[in-house]
């Protein structure tokens, strides 16, 4: 086994043992460009290596879940790693470019997406609130024109939590400012099905505290974004990033979440470029 292979095993068993620690706390998105468009700088010495990625621990402020008011800080893992620009792991993601074209790459894409735990939400929410971690798969499609990038990822729901589709879509620029110093500003939205947004926002029959909540599919978040990233030394980086999201119609009119329709999340972190 050859060293940056070594490196890539040690990093997976720690992302393994990590996530599941982190999963109910951690805001696991991803901030900047994707993976597969290219959101981690290559250098020519780094082109011939199979693997390539960056590895890092990131201190994240997050809400403990989407529509709730109380933010919670956690340390987590930040882990992306390409294999011959085909396969990648992006934190709580991991997918395979299938078409690779000159203005196009899109393949599948599989995620764990968190659930809502009693004891991290609102505390007028009970056990009969909660909601399991889920298993999604779908697809994703991204093009690029020079420093401008377009991605689109839908997701089907498997197992019990939810079997409803949610389809993101995101534009960003990014800014060089310097040799040392890189912004990237997104905006987005992402739609839900009626079967996810009734399995996240929806309130059932007979419920103790709100009463009860169908709610349809559409459009119901959108945000803006903005990440940097400063070169400390050839292979170490500081980033961070801002995100302002906004609830809307089906979800802002939730019980679940009326109350907080903006939320914000940050982090900042150091990562090491393999």
């Amino acid at each position: 086994m050859d060293l940056t292979l070594g490196r890539l095993t040690v990093l997976g068993i720690l992302a393994l043992v990590a996530t599941p620690a982190f999963a109910q706390t951690i805001d696991l998105g991803r901030t900047g460009q994707p993976v597969y468009i290219e959101s981690v700088p290559v250098e020519d010495e780094r082109k011939n290596d199979a693997w390539v990625g960056q590895v890092g621990v990131a201190l994240n402020l997050s809400p403990r879940a989407l529509g709730a008011g109380e933010h919670v800080t956690s340390l987590g893992l930040d882990l992306r790693v390409s294999y011959k620009d085909t396969f990648f792991i992006e934190n709580n993601k991991i997918g395979a470019v299938l078409t690779s074209r000159r203005l196009l790459r899109a393949g599948v894409i599989a995620r764990f997406n968190d659930g809502r735990r009693d004891d991290l939400i609102r505390p007028d929410l009970g056990p009969a609130d909660e909601i399991g971690d889920a298993v999604e798969v779908g697809l994703f499609a991204g093009t690029s024109l020079y420093k401008l990038f377009l991605t689109a990822e839908a997701y089907m729901g498997t197992g019990e939590v939810h079997d409803g589709f949610q389809v993101e879509l995101e534009g960003g620029y990014l800014f060089e400012v310097n040799s040392r110093f890189k912004l990237v500003p997104v905006i987005g939205g992402t739609w839900g099905s009626p079967d996810y947004m009734q399995a996240y926002f929806g309130v059932p029959q007979g419920h103790a505290r709100f009463p009860a909540y169908r709610a349809g599919g559409g459009l119901y978040e959108v945000h803006a974004e903005l990440s940097s990233e400063h070169r400390l030394a050839k292979n170490w980086l500081l980033k961070g990033g801002v995100r302002l999201s906004k609830l809307k119609d089906n979800a802002a009119l939730s019980p679940l979440a009326r109350e907080h329709r903006v939320q914000a999340r940050a982090q900042i972190g150091v990562v090491w470029l393999f």
